[in-house]
């Protein structure tokens, strides 16, 4: 029977501290297998690996062995790298393990947490370790590396630029780090390949990903896209950019900046029909045209420079909102990248073509065991779990987090608030503490630079152009009197310590593999120095003061969660304030996005504070309730350049982002929801180019599995083609048996002519007639260019699908465009989209299917051994010999397939193009 709590627990879910107590128990075992393993020899500890294999060959479970495998890790990152996991950190392994979320604070260590994890499920499949920069995937695999090896396991990497021999190497490994769109991206060319041999990345078994919330979140409404250019012309571009200068907000369209939407109103429709030339621009012809001019009018109103994107080199580029990163690689889609190309008067680039692509929340929910860790995730909990079935636990920091979070303030201008950072940093500055100023855009960091260069104060911009060196400044942030301005995120993965990191200090100037004395006596100068810096930034607070006060506040909390008992008097005298002071120049619209910011101050039970400036004209205030705080201090006489600041504002200001991320969720959801179209569509056709891959080496062909496919592609076709000529339920007077014998002549040698099709009484008659004879050219073609017919049939088969496929992408990126017009004739546009989308997928298997069997079953397809290589002159150089390909079904030989090529046929050249976009365009 189920009790009332248990019923409680299922529709409201287990609160964080009830998830804490069921895991403890476990921890409590790994802490026994600990003192066992503490006496085992190296030779013994690694012998381990082996022997939980050979225990899980008999029956054991992963969970069995958790604990003992646990403390053999735990005991071999201290043998390797020095690291003993504390038992916090124990923890967020488990729930990790336990394919949930742990969100871990600043600096509780969460690259060593994913070792005990990684390591027990690499024990029955491939793990990945999930990251957000090249830079962090090979510091931690690097890092955490020798923990693996010294137990017998293999640790690969993969970075961007790195060959497809290079990946594969890394993916056979047990355990493999890499940035989420590097695993992205060889999924989808693993899907482009013509042979087995050539696919790089295996199965997709486990994956890690940290700060789990930036890649399923903020990066979840980003595809990746490989692509190839269209025909777009650059000229209409320039045009509509003219265009939309014309029209006026508030007369010839509205804005609603909340929803990002922009709405042209009766005013601005009668403008755009008379330039445009159209009597009604609702027209279907004119939605290509009233796409361009909203795309123009969304890049002018919406994209701000040096915001939302840089000019540099002659380029856009993007800066991502959430981390203030330039992303050089990536483009705006449907247009816009060349719509605000072409606003800022540049060269157009040409538009791409997608050729395949794949969403992050698609592609990670294809492995069969997901977990995740970040700082900041609770805020997203429901959507963890609605979207991917995650949820999240809150693990204790390792010592209390004593961080001071002080109440917004809130100035009329912009101009009043960044005035007034700029003097609080100078205050802060005079007192030694380092200061870590956070801004949302490159534009405000330069302005906030120009205000402390007037004063005089030293200071780093950090515009995250380069990892590194993003590494390197934010390492360093935490020494005496340092101030650094960053991007809201910057850092992520990179610890603060007072005094600064000693040990990133002797990297830069030392390898401890190739100079282990120089860099030992760096460490140890570097050491002394950040210990005399740190004593200078924090000091002791007075023990009844009210920071005392509310520390131990939070110490009590602390030791509740931790199972601890609290004991004031142990704590008292241990109490310091001071440290790295954080503050944030704006409020972003996710909670997360400054929970994240603020937590760079106070790791590890270090004394920290953080304060968030804001103005009037800041987005989310002017969006979200600005008038009415100006109201306020309307009515309260607040004077320009005077703050006005309570809890009750900062409470209002957090529930206004609690509206924005409710809302962007919902965003999100019904992208997924377009986008679970294409991905079950994107499922099938690469289920079905797996069939037709070239077998690996040594690996028998399936030619049997490949006749019987043609045999039933051939069973659809055929009735196709019977109706195109007789269609079901007419007379055979109606029948067009000279149209249907002449296109029989086409596909088949013999074929039947008028007077043997007009035997067939009935329809069905005629629709086996068409089979028989197509299935007999098929049989003939297979013994006729034996042994090389079933590899031209999967050459031709996956350049066919490929082709067909990526037409389809096309057609659906349009379809998109412009379904959101049904929506005003009182119909769902998801509906219609799923709806045309089914219908456009069926036409395309269709004609991919008509395509592939008048190729392949053509009685002119031949094949002929290629001419031998000719002898170059002599002191004439060659060009690199390109490698043959595997030979298969006994091939002797190269071959060349001849064929006449129909217009519609793929073209023989190779290029996966039709024929008559190809080599026979001029034809």
């Amino acid at each position: 029977m189920v009790s009332f709590k248990q019923a409680l627990d299922f529709v409201f879910g287990q609160t964080n501290e009830q998830k804490l107590k069921k895991l403890l128990p476990l921890v409590e075992e790994v802490n026994a297998w600990s003192e066992k393993v503490k006496g085992a020899s190296d030779a013994e500890l690694a012998a381990k690996t082996d022997e939980f294999k050979a225990r899980l060959a008999e029956g054991e479970t992963l969970d069995d062995l958790l604990p003992e495998a646990f403390a053999v890790v735990r005991e071999a990152a201290k043998r390797t790298i020095g690291l003993y996991p504390y038992d916090v950190q124990v923890l967020g392994g488990i729930v990790l393990h336990q394919r949930r979320i742990a969100e871990m604070k600043t600096g509780e260590g969460k690259t060593l947490v994913a070792t005990m994890p990684a390591y027990l499920n690499a024990l029955v499949g491939k793990v990945h370790v999930v990251t957000v920069n090249d830079y962090l995937a090979r510091r931690d695999r690097h890092w955490m590396g020798p923990v693996y090896e010294f137990l017998g396991l293999k640790v690969g990497l993969i970075q961007e630029g790195m060959p497809p021999e290079e990946r594969k190497a890394a993916y056979q490994c047990d355990i493999t780090y890499g940035t989420n769109a590097q695993f992205g991206f060889d999924y989808l060319r693993d899907h482009m390949v013509v042979s087995e041999d050539q696919k790089v990345q295996g199965p997709l078994d486990y994956a890690i990903i940290d700060e789990i919330d930036y890649i399923l979140i903020d990066e979840a409404r980003t595809p990746l896209i490989i692509s190839g250019p269209t025909k777009e012309t650059a000229r209409m571009f320039k045009e509509f950019a003219r265009i939309a200068r014309l029209f006026k907000e508030g007369e010839d369209f509205e804005v609603d900046e909340e929803h990002r939407r922009l709405t042209l109103t009766d005013q601005g429709i009668a403008k755009a029909e008379k330039i445009l030339k159209f009597e009604n621009l609702f027209d279907p012809r004119a939605t290509l045209a009233l796409h361009h001019l909203e795309t123009a009018l969304r890049a002018r109103v919406f994209f701000k420079r040096d915001r939302d994107y840089i000019v540099k080199d002659g380029r856009v580029i993007i800066v991502d909102e959430f981390t203030g990163r330039l992303m050089p690689d990536r483009r705006y889609s449907g247009g816009l990248h060349q719509a605000i190309e072409a606003k800022e008067g540049l060269t157009i680039q040409r538009e791409s073509q997608t050729l395949a692509q794949i969403t992050l929340q698609h592609y990670f929910r294809l492995y069969k065991g997901l977990a995740g860790m970040t700082g900041t995730a609770k805020t997203e909990e429901t959507e963890f779990k609605e979207i991917y079935g995650l949820d999240v636990v809150q693990i204790p920091t390792n010592r209390p987090l004593i961080r001071q979070q002080l109440p917004d303030v809130i100035y009329r201008t912009k101009k009043a608030k960044f005035e007034a950072v700029a003097d609080e940093v100078a205050r802060l500055h005079k007192e030694g503490r380092p200061v870590l100023i956070g801004t949302t855009s490159i534009e405000d960091s330069e302005q906030l630079s120009k205000l402390l260069k007037r004063r005089k104060l030293p200071h780093q911009v950090l515009n995250a152009k380069h990892h590194e060196r993003e590494a390197q400044i934010v390492a360093q942030a935490g020494r005496l009197g340092a101030i650094t301005i960053a991007t809201n995120m910057a850092g992520r993965g990179t610890d603060i310590l007072l005094g600064g990191n000693p040990e990133f200090r002797a990297r830069q100037e030392a390898d401890p593999k190739e100079e282990p004395e120089k860099y030992k006596e760096l460490l140890e100068k570097y050491k002394k120095e950040a210990e005399e810096e740190r004593a200078k930034i924090v000091r002791k607070a007075e023990p009844n003061s009210p920071y005392a006060k509310r520390c131990l506040a939070q110490i009590k909390k602390w030791c509740q969660e931790t199972g601890r008992p609290f004991r004031p008097e142990e704590w008292k005298d241990g109490l310091y304030e001071g440290g790295l002071h954080v503050i944030g120049c704006q409020r972003h619209e996710a909670r997360r996005i400054d929970d994240q910011l603020a937590g760079r101050a106070g790791r590890q039970g270090d004394p920290g504070s953080a304060q968030f400036f804001m103005s009037l004209e800041d987005d989310l205030l002017r969006v979200f309730g600005g008038e009415r705080i100006g109201e306020l201090m309307d009515r309260l006489g607040v004077k320009e350049g005077e703050p006005i600041t309570h809890d009750l504002l900062t409470r209002a200001i957090r529930r206004a982002q609690k509206r924005v991320e409710e809302r962007n969720f919902e965003i999100r959801k019904r992208l997924l929801e377009y986008d679970e179209v294409m991905a079950k569509q994107r499922e099938a056709i690469y289920a079905l180019r797996e069939r037709f891959l070239l077998p690996a080496e040594g690996k028998p062909p399936d030619v049997e599995g490949l006749m019987g496919y043609l045999s039933e592609m051939i069973e659809e076709y055929a009735e196709l083609l019977t109706e195109r000529y007789a269609p079901p339920g007419s007379t055979p007077e109606a029948w067009d048996l000279p149209g249907l014998a002449k296109a029989l002549a086409r596909l088949s040698e013999p074929a039947p002519g008028v007077e043997e099709l007009s035997q067939a009484e009935r329809w069905e008659g005629l629709v086996e007639k068409v089979k028989e004879t197509l299935q007999a050219q098929l049989h003939r073609q297979r013994e006729r260019l034996s042994p090389h017919f079933p590899i031209v049939a999967r050459l031709v088969l996956l350049r066919v699908v490929d082709e067909s496929w990526r037409q389809h992408l096309l057609e659906l990126d349009d379809l998109k465009e412009v379904i959101g017009w049904r929506a005003y004739g009182g119909r769902d546009p998801l509906v219609e989209f799923k709806r045309e989308a089914h219908r456009l997928f069926q036409e395309m298997l269709l004609r991919a299917e008509e395509e592939a069997l008048q190729f392949l079953l053509s009685p002119k397809l031949s094949v002929k051994a290629a001419p031998p290589p000719e002898a170059a002159p002599v002191g004439v150089g060659k060009r690199a010999k390109k490698p043959s390909p595997p030979k298969k079904e006994g091939s002797k030989s190269k071959v060349k397939v001849k064929a006449k090529v129909g217009r519609n046929d793929p073209c023989p050249c190779g290029s996966g193009k039709k024929y008559k976009y190809c080599c026979g365009r001029n034809k």
